[in-house]
Order: structure tokens, then sequence, then C-alpha cells
């Protein structure tokens, strides 16, 4: 509903009685009296009055910018807290609510500046403390937000707010076991607030406390059946312990109580993609854009329409291992008339440089080269109506390139056993990175085989925790630049055994020996109950028997190592 602006009368002519002044404070006692109460129109009402005789009663003009926050018309607010400073500037408070009514319209520096103004009239204002710091949370500057959140506590150590925004800044910066201590002060303080309850799970959850996860999002929902947000965190925990039924349960509920809700809808496409209900997974995966910031393009997107020699954009969103996967339709929109401007991260610009026919190969972002309309790389298989029938798993579709073939070829492999590539962890930004990884510790019964030898394909700070252990693997992230490199070194293995990682996508894409090493319900692309892939016909996939069974598939795949290794040595004899 719009409202319209408030017009303030100017100041009668005649000069005020001598109890003017006194009256406007009567009834500003009484207009406090109702916004107290709740009643905002009476408040109003009488505001309107004491201005009516005094246009500049600052206290009036303050009080009716209140009413204003209280029914939501926040400009109108502004407006008048403005005036009321402009009158009076030394009062903390207004200073501080008009921050408020800034915040609700977005406008987040000119609310840190009210709010930094009412702490430099009262410094040990708690709830302006608090205000800063979640602008400041709202701009990312994670170490600023938490200074002011403890200097809040400091005044106010029973403010439960402050309590949980400390606990999500710790959350943020991977910090859990923080975040679980102020999640718990919250709820000590105030043990029935239902997102309270979500925020601790949260955090379980992160920790890989799933179980404990559920009993806080159950707790959360008891106390509020709405709480859409908590829905969704509990499909989430569900699917991570092996509950499909109760995780598209829970993401239906989620949806039921918030309809459009982005997250929910996009753990419903993965879902049914996982199931492989492909034709609704891939039309629904285009929810992506409502959680993951979208990039805007004047050119349209491109939805499987002959393009008749246009120039299309395709790009990369995601992970790597997405790019790798989804690279393979690049030859089928070439086919459909399209010249292929094709933008990708650096990591795997050289790798994908041998693909045949590219109009153009950039790096991300401007400048771009002309093009008439774009596709982001997931998209592809909507534009294409992939079925998992249908899947185009056409192999090898990426070549090495020569020179990165010459360098791996120029190390020292071993000329007997079995060389077998190994990947053991993926990015650990991932959300679901702790469930698809596996401790390198739990991999050393694979180390003492005879006849094999392993080469690490780990980048970044995993690979240096070989440094940490005595194991019989040869580090190859010295020698390694880029994906290109990775893919020469795997022509050199016999073997690619990889978690759900880029890794395993590069092995796939290029025909090698691949073994995949599966949480016991993984990400969509592994489908569900087999051992194969149709995305990659060299695949063969290991799956924990129970959630959490790292040990089993270890002991199958110790098992698969030995007989392929007495093959070779037999070949070898």
């Amino acid at each position: 509903m719009d409202f319209a602006p408030y017009l303030l009368p100017k100041p009668a002519a005649k000069p005020r009685k001598n109890g003017a002044a006194e009256e406007s404070q009567v009834l500003l006692a009484f207009a406090r009296r109702e916004y107290d109460a709740g009643r905002m129109a009476g408040a109003e009402r009488l505001c309107l009055q004491i201005l009516t005789r005094d246009v500049r009663h600052a206290d009036a003009l303050f009080l009716l910018g209140m009413t204003g926050f209280k029914t939501a018309r926040y400009e109108m607010a502004e407006r008048m807290m403005r005036r009321a400073i402009d009158l009076n500037g030394r009062q903390a408070p207004h200073h501080f609510h008009l921050g408020n009514a800034l915040q609700a319209q977005g406008k987040l520096d000119e609310a840190a500046a009210c709010f930094e103004r009412a702490l430099g009239i009262q410094p040990e204002h708690a709830e302006a403390c608090y205000n800063l710091g979640n602008t400041l949370l709202a701009r990312h500057q994670l170490d600023k937000a938490t200074a002011l959140y403890r200097r809040a506590l400091a005044v106010k150590p029973r403010y439960s707010e402050a309590w949980c925004n400390l606990g999500a800044v710790n959350r943020q910066q991977g910090k859990l076991d923080e975040a679980v201590n102020c999640f718990e002060r919250a709820l000590s303080l105030a043990p029935n607030n239902a997102n309270f309850c979500c925020n601790l799970g949260d955090a379980l959850h992160a920790q890989g406390k799933v179980e404990e996860a559920v009993v806080w999002y159950r707790r959360a929902l008891a106390l509020d059946p709405a709480h859409y947000k908590a829905a969704n965190c509990l499909c989430n925990a569900l699917f991570d312990l092996g509950d499909l039924a109760g995780a598209v349960a829970w993401s239906e509920r989620a949806l039921a109580i918030k309809p459009g809700y982005g997250d929910a809808l996009m753990n419903r496409c993965l879902l049914q993609l996982l199931k492989g209900d492909y034709i609704a997974g891939w039309r629904n995966h285009e929810v992506r854009w409502q959680v993951y910031p979208p990039r805007l393009f004047s050119q349209p997107l491109w939805t499987g329409a002959p393009l008749k020699e246009a120039t299309i954009l395709l790009y990369a969103e995601q992970g790597l291992g997405d790019s790798l996967q989804f690279l393979r339709y690049v030859p089928l929109v070439q086919a459909a008339g399209g010249r292929v401007v094709l933008e990708l991260p650096a990591n795997l610009r050289r790798l994908a440089a041998g693909l045949p026919g590219l109009a153009a190969l950039v790096n991300f972002g401007p400048p771009l080269p002309r093009f008439d309309c774009r596709c982001p790389l997931m998209s592809l298989p909507l534009a294409f109506g992939t079925t998992v029938e249908t899947i185009p798993a056409r192999v090898p579709y990426l070549a090495v390139p020569e020179e990165a073939l010459r360098k791996a070829s120029a190390l020292a492999w071993p000329t007997t056993g079995l060389r077998v590539g190994l990947a053991w962890t993926g990015n650990p930004s991932h959300p679901k990175n702790r469930s698809r990884s596996i401790p390198l510790g739990l991999l050393e019964p694979l180390f003492n085989l005879d006849n094999v030898q392993f080469f690490s394909l780990q980048m970044g700070s995993a690979a240096a925790e070989l440094a940490t252990r005595r194991t019989k693997i040869t580090d190859l992230a010295p020698v390694t630049g880029d994906m290109a490199d990775t893919a020469a070194q795997m022509a050199h293995l016999d073997l690619v055994v990889s978690i759900d990682t880029s890794i395993a996508h590069l092995a796939g894409a290029l025909t090698r020996p691949l073994w995949v090493l599966l949480s016991y319900l993984p990400d969509w692309r592994w489908l569900l109950d087999r051992e194969d892939s149709p995305w990659y016909p060299t695949a063969r996939l290991f799956r924990q028997p129970k959630p959490g069974d790292w040990l089993a598939v270890i002991e199958r795949v110790r098992a698969a190592l030995v007989e392929l290794a007495a093959q070779k040595q037999a070949a070898q004899q």
C-alpha cells in the first residue's frame, strides 16, 4: 500500500499562547502512551496535532517518524527523523532510529553513518553497536562486525541477538566451535527462539554432527511450524544421513510453507536429477539464479533453437568439475550452427584450447568479443533436452596439449607396477566437501600394497598434507601448473582413483580408467544404485554401503587394486 506524504502545516502567524508549550507536552505524553500500546494511528494523530501548533517540535517529529517505521513507511520515517535531527542533533536515539529506517530501505552506508553518530554521542549504546555490526556483516566486513558485537555484549552481556550474530560471523569464518558456543549462549538466554535453534543446527551440521543438527532443526520447527529455512535445512541434513525420502518430504514442506523459496527449489531439482528425472530436473535447475548471483547480459539466453551461424557465448559457472563435465556440449552447439566463444577460468584454458572450431577462447570478465546470444555451460543439458539415455557420452572430448605431454614425459615414471593417481579431497569451500572427502589417514591400507605406486593429483592446501605423513605416494603438485599438466600426467597412469571432484571429471573426459569413491547419497551426477556412469564410460563407482562408511569403500578398492596389480604384473612377465 502506498501512503501519501505528510504535508506538515506552517507555523501559525499569531504567537503561541503561554500555555501552548505545556499543552504540547501533555499531547506528547498521550502520543507516547498510544505508541507504547501499539496504537500507531492514535499516536500519529496526536503528533500531527502538536505539529499543527509547532512545526518545529523535534520530539513530535521524531515520534511521528517512529510511527512511520512501525507501520513500514520507511521513507516517511526517514523524512520525519531527519527533520527532528536538524532541530536537535544531540539525541543518540534519533540517530539510531534513523539508521534503522535507512537500513530497512537497504541504504546500508547511510545507516552505518547514523549508527556511528549515535555511538559518538552515547558510546555504550549496545543496540547501535549491534545494528552497526549488522550493516558491516551485510557488507562482509566480518572482523569489524565481530568487534562491534563483542562491544555490544560488553555493555549488555545478556543480549541474545548479539550472541546469535556473533555466532553467524564465526560460522562464516569457519570458526565452528566458537559459532556453536555463541548459538548455545543465545539459546540459554532465549530458549524458545526458533531462529537460534536453526542457526545452532547449521553450525553442528557444518561440524559433521548431522544427527545433533537434526534435533535442533526439529526443535525450531516445533517452535515455529512455518520456519521454512529450518524445513529446508532438515532436508539437507536428512540427505546427508542417507534418508532420501525424508529429504524429499522436507524439501516439499519448505516449498509448501514458502512457495518460490530458492534454496528449497534448488534442493528439489537436485533430488530430481539424482533420481534420474532429467526432464523436470534440468528445467527446475534454472532456479539456481535465485540462489547464486546471475551474470547480467543484454544478449538473450539461448534455449536450443537453430543458431544459423550466430555467435554464442558459452561460459563457466560454479566449480571446475562442472565446467569439465559440460564442455562435452561444445560440439553439439557448433552442430546447431553456433560460432562458439568460450569463457573459462585460467586453470582450464590451455586444456580447452584443443577443442576444434572455437571462434574464441577468453578469460572471465570484460572485455568480451561480440556475440549474439549466450548460455551458461550448465544450462546446455536443458537446451538439448538431455535425458539419462541421451547423455552425450562420446569420449574423449578433451585433448592434452603437446607441450604438457612433453613436460609430463620428462618425469621419472616407474617402469613396473601399477601407477595410480589419487585425489582424496575437494575444494574446502564446497558445502558438501566434508561428506564427499576422505581423510588421508583412512587411505593408509592402500599404500602398503605390493606392485602399486600412488601419485598425488591434489593441488592446494590438501597437497601439503603429504609432508606431514609418512606415505608411499609421490606428490605431483610441484610440477603441476594447471589442469593441462594434470591431464598429461594422467596419460602416464594406469588408473585414477578419486572422490567426487574435478580430478574425476578430468579423467572421465580423457577416457582414462577411473574409480570414483562416493558417499552414500552422492552429488546428483552420479545417480543412484549403479556402479557405472552414463556420463563417463570408463568410470567405476564405489559407493558407501551406509552413510559415512568409508572403511567399507576402501576395503573394496584395496581388493580391486590387488586384482588389477596382479593382472598388470602378469601382462608384463
